[in-house]
Parts: structure tokens; sequence; C-alpha cells
């Protein structure tokens, strides 16, 4: 099978000739460790992320296009950058946060205006295409993730449950930007959509049952809904955390598949292949608070077993860590994974 058969039958519960295994995204220190290269450490870098997946030997890619820009710098150096979604950013080193949000009055939520399209090229996306055989993801935003973005963390929670109203007219706004990047990226040859949207902690999903009906679930339908309308591709959601509890509204939603599936936070592998491995491809599972961050090779082949054992039979199942390779995994730990889903 090629890479695209490969996982385009796991989304359609189907068998394949080996477990298609990729991740949402590798990061840069960790690349370099392992190709033994000093590539740029850009958070998208095409040779060096090529370069990686084919060591590893993997399947898919992911990859996004989030437009920003330099529009000044701090008193000691650090960059300011504006973000395409309106809000601007402190950047040192591996870290951001938020200087100014998109708004400063929520009540003002009537005069946001939707990001502009003509941002966004997709060139990325374009180049897998052409140059590599990977199964291509491309990354939009959802209606939790993106909102976050752009306000800090705790005024995004509050405005949900004080100012509903507005974040609506914001999510709005927001979502048909990203409906047209889903078929932007679509036209420049990605396979399917995945859709980011971490929506939960590891003790459960942080926004109430009442809330999710107003602000997630009714946006998750009208991007799947115009996205396959516009060409039938898989949509997937990831997100991190204990997502139990809203399982079946993800379900009900329409995707095809989620990714994440946290075993830290409650998310066992068993139950939802047993719930819901009919209706959607699962996707990742594999550790990272102790297997493969800080366990042994022996613990992370074991896991790995494990977690084919039970999630492949009768397809529906691509591997992956639970988030991305973090680059405090040991090299040796990626390669003990991947030689183990070889097998």
């Amino acid at each position: 099978m090629t890479k695209k058969e490969r996982v385009m039958a796991a989304i359609h519960h189907q068998e394949t000739d080996r477990v298609p295994k990729g991740e949402v995204y590798i990061q840069p220190k960790v690349s370099n460790a392992l190709l033994g290269k000093d590539y740029p450490l850009d958070h998208q870098h095409f040779e060096r992320d090529v370069a990686v997946r084919k060591m590893l030997n993997m399947d898919l890619v992911n990859a996004g296009d989030w437009p920003e820009w330099e529009i000044g710098t701090t008193d000691d150096g650090k960059k300011i950058v504006q973000s395409v979604y309106g809000q601007t950013f402190v950047v040192g080193g591996e870290s951001k946060h938020i200087l100014k949000p998109a708004l400063e009055d929520i009540e003002d939520a009537e005069e946001y205006e939707e990001p502009d399209i003509s941002k966004v090229k997709g060139d990325l996306i374009e180049r897998y295409a052409k140059e590599t055989d990977f199964f291509i993801f491309a990354q939009v935003g959802g209606p939790i993730s993106m909102l976050n973005e752009m306000f800090p963390m705790e005024d995004y929670m509050v405005y949900c449950l004080t100012n509903t109203e507005e974040m609506r007219i914001i999510s709005e706004k927001v979502i048909p930007f990203e409906i047209k990047k889903a078929k932007l990226f679509i036209d420049k040859g990605a396979d399917a959509i995945l859709i980011t949207d971490d929506m939960a902690f590891n003790t459960g999903v942080f926004l109430p049952p009442y809330i999710m009906e107003e602000l997630a679930y009714p946006f998750y339908k009208q991007m799947i809904k115009e996205i396959k309308e516009y060409k039938d591709v898989p949509v997937f959601l990831h997100s991190d955390g204990n997502l139990n509890s809203v399982m079946d509204d993800i379900v009900e939603c329409g995707f095809d598949g989620i990714q994440s599936l946290q075993p830290s936070a409650g998310m066992d592998i068993a139950e939802i292949k047993e719930k819901y491995g009919d209706k959607l491809c699962l996707w990742g599972n594999i550790d990272l608070d102790h297997v493969m961050c800080f366990g042994t090779t022996d613990e992370v082949k074991a896991d790995v077993r494990r977690t084919i054992d039970i999630a492949s039979p009768g397809g529906g199942f691509i591997l992956s860590t639970c988030n991305t390779m973090v680059d405090i995994i040991p090299t040796e730990n990626i390669l003990a994974m991947m030689e183990e889903a070889e097998k």
C-alpha cells in the first residue's frame, strides 16, 4: 500500500498492511537530534520535517499556515508580533504571550472584522503535495482554541460565561475564515482537514455543556458541512484532555476521526475502541506523561504493542503519541516506538 492508501484505509475502518503512523507535530530539536543535523528551528521547515518523517517511515504529515508579522520590539529586544486574528504577542525564545487582545472591550464584538484570507497562502501544503508521497492533513482552528488565543485564558473563560453572545458573534466571523482556509488547503493538495481545538483539562471539558451547545458544536457542524460540500475529505478533531463526557457530541457533529486520546487524562483506548471504534478513526494514545518521556525502551515497545493490539483490529487506528513528539523524549524511545510499530 502507498502511504496515502494506508492512511485512507484506516480512516475508512479497513485493515491495512501495517498500522499507519504519523505525528501532528515533531518539535524541531527532537527532529535534529534524530537526524544528527542542525536544521533551522523554525516551527515548520520542509526539508527537516520531510527528512525526519522519512527516517521514521511515517505515513502522514500535518501542516498549516498561521499568518503573523513583526510590528516592533520590546525594550529588551523581544519581537512584537501581529496575528491575522488581531491580537499581538511578545515572542521570546520558544514562548509567547499576549500583549494586546484582539478586542480590548468584549462589548465591541460587532466591530470585530473577519481575518483576511488573502494573507493565507498554503504554499507548504502545496509543496508537500507536489514533492512527497505523504498523506497530508491540513490544520485549521476551531471555535474554542482560536478565540482562546485571541484573549488571555482567564478572560476567555469568563467571557464565555458572561458575554456568550459576544463570543458567538466573534466566532461567526472567525469560523468562516477557518472554512476558507480549509478550502484553500484542499485546493493546494490536502487529503484531510484537522480541526485543532483543545477543549479539556485532564479532569474534563473546561466549558459547561450549555456553553458548548452555544459556542462549539454548532460551529463544528458548520465547518464539517461546508468543508465536505466543497470536497468530501475526512475531517478530524484534535483535543487533549478528558473528552469522555463529550464523545457522543463529537460523533454527532460528524467528525471522521479524533486525535490525541490522552491516556493520562482518562482516555482509555479499549473503552473508546469499543464505544466509538466503528464511528471514528482513532489517532494517538501513546503516553507522554511517563512512557515516552521517562520510560525505558521496553516500556515504550510494550505500550505500542498493547495499543496496536487493542485499537487496530478492523482498521480505524493511526499510531502516534497522545499529543506531539516533544523534545524531551529520548531519541531511543522514539526509535523503539517506530520499530515496534513496524512489526
